[in-house]
């Protein structure tokens, strides 16, 4: 009995160590990986969109400001 545990102990471990670290994206997770990709792409579109909405209200606010954003200065 005991030489059995001692075997079955030797196999788990050995099993456990020899597997390598796998990519996230090659697990049972990689849907939600995939999905959180893709939320932080939109995300960024959503930010660029919501910066070009504060600057055209910014330059509707003060139309001297859109002059100077055109010119460089």
């Amino acid at each position: 009995m005991r030489t059995l545990l001692a075997c079955l102990c030797c196999l788990g471990l050995l099993v456990a160590c020899g597997e390598q670290k796998r990519d996230a994206r090659d697990t049972v997770f990689s849907t939600q990986v995939r999905a959180l990709e893709k939320a932080r792409a939109v995300e960024g579109k959503v930010q660029e969109g919501a910066q070009q909405t504060r600057d055209a209200v910014n330059a509707q606010d003060n139309p001297e400001a859109d002059k100077v954003m055109k010119q460089g200065y």
